[in-house]
């Protein structure tokens, strides 16, 4: 089960994410955790890409077709709801950043 609003089983077989917002709930279909792929990780329908490393390669390839050489599979949908995968799990809180000298 993942905490911060995020709701998800984890079964033998993948099974989509559901996100909570402001009181409506809307299936990431295209999130999918499975116990035994890539440590339960939330993933890309069903291969072996981690939400994480679609977010590290957007900032890695801010080019989309850079993105798309790099990872050629991975659809503008996927990297939609990564982002908001992402984003609701980060809940709305502030991060107080200090300026390097």
């Amino acid at each position: 089960m993942f905490s911060r609003g995020l709701a998800a089983a984890t079964p033998p077989a993948a099974e989509a994410a559901n996100i909570s917002n402001v009181g409506r709930t809307k299936l990431l279909d295209r999130i999918t955790v499975e116990a035994g792929k890539m440590n339960g990780q939330p993933c890309i329908r069903g291969m072996r890409i981690t939400v994480r490393r679609v977010l590290e390669a957007l900032a890695e390839y801010p080019r989309r077709e850079d993105l798309r050489k790099e990872y050629p599979e991975l659809e503008d949908e996927d990297i939609r709801q990564a982002l908001e995968y992402a984003a609701a799990a980060l809940e709305d809180r502030t991060v107080e950043l200090t300026p390097v000298s």
